[in-house]
């Protein structure tokens, strides 16, 4: 599968990637949930992240590029301090479509970013979404038990851990690999 290929498409998205020890700890949550609450996917903890901006399919000639543009934004930002707190889910609370973990510390600084990856993205020709940014790490996919899903069962969450953000990745998805992101750009703060 060459991706030098003419029209070679990939999907991308930018994100805040998380350090292996807040990964871990998140894992370990995830996998005691996982021994009684029944959802279709389970994230890899390779792939636990923050999104900031959703690209979609994208011409692989452009990556490089993009790469530039995020590597500015970041140049025009400092690293801050992030952590994981709460849990939760979106869809309909009895059968939600996603559980997550929640973010805490500078959610200001991240905001920020995100406006800033946002606006640098849109000279490139990528429409910004129109629904409010919630930035959260996706830990589950599509809710499946027989019981209806019910908040109380995840508690509060993993425990609390802060990291500080040093980078923006250009993350390419490949459906079929575990883990199933992969990097291809990387733009230090």
């Amino acid at each position: 599968m060459s991706h030098s290929a003419e029209g070679a498409m990939d999907r991308l998205f930018v994100a805040v990637h998380l350090p292996s020890e807040v990964s871990s700890r998140i894992q370990e949550w995830a996998d005691k949930l996982a021994e009684h609450v029944n959802f279709k996917k389970w994230v890899h903890p390779q792939d636990y992240h923050i999104t900031l901006q959703f690209l979609g399919d994208t011409p692989t000639h452009r990556i490089e590029e993009l790469t530039k543009g995020l590597q500015q934004v970041a140049g025009e930002h400092k690293p801050f301090k992030l952590g994981i707190q709460d849990a939760g889910v979106f869809g309909t609370s009895s059968s939600p479509r996603i559980l997550w973990t929640g973010v805490g510390g500078d959610l200001n600084a991240l905001a920020h970013l995100q406006q800033s990856v946002v606006s640098k993205m849109q000279s490139f020709g990528f429409a910004p979404e129109d629904r409010p940014y919630r930035p959260h790490i996706t830990i589950a996919r599509k809710f499946q038990g027989n019981q209806k899903f019910s908040l109380d069962e995840i508690g509060r969450g993993p425990d609390p851990i802060q990291w500080s953000v040093q980078e923006l990745v250009l993350f390419r998805t490949n459906l079929q690999s575990i883990p199933m992101y992969e990097t291809v750009g990387v733009a230090r703060l």
